[in-house]
């Protein structure tokens, strides 16, 4: 998955129930559960302990596990910048050749205006009472890559 918080990554994952989802932001929303919190306070919580490591570190080992079981999954966070997704593709592709595995990689690519982002971040505020500030959020749509095919997938899909 690819774009900006609020542009319908994970609104897409929940209807492709054929893909194990492998995101940070369910790391998180399992300990805001497991906490009696909410996401914010979760999120608020792993800054301030900063247990990131720990949240990627789980993240890896789920995505790990469906490549070592040849199980479809799709990674749901926003991968903005082209450095970062050719980083990670890399790593992919070289931890399933390492295993004898070979990875089909599609990129799943959110170009959305900006309106229709910031409108869907009220409704999901209002709805789940998690919130980005706008400046987060306008930095994204600022340092957003639009991708393309040399940076290892095999396929783009856009949806505008």
């Amino acid at each position: 998955m690819i774009g900006v918080s609020g542009s319908g990554k994970t609104t897409w994952v929940n209807s492709h129930k054929q893909y194990i989802a492998c995101s940070t932001d369910s790391v998180i929303e399992q300990l805001a559960e497991l906490m009696g919190i909410s996401y914010t306070e979760a999120f608020d919580y792993i800054q301030k302990k900063k247990k990131f490591d720990y949240i990627t570190t789980k993240f890896f080992e789920k995505i790990h596990d469906c490549i070592l079981n040849d199980k479809d999954f799709v990674i749901d966070r926003t991968h903005l910048k082209r450095h970062i997704r050719i980083s990670l593709i890399n790593e992919l592709r070289s931890f399933a050749k390492e295993h004898g595995k070979n990875l089909e990689l599609v990129g799943v690519s959110f170009e959305l205006p900006k309106s229709t982002i910031f409108e869907r971040l009220k409704k999901r505020e209002k709805h789940s009472g998690k919130s980005i500030p706008k400046q987060v959020i306008q930095e994204q749509i600022d340092s957003f890559d639009i991708p393309t095919l040399d940076e290892g997938f095999d396929v783009i899909e856009r949806i505008n």
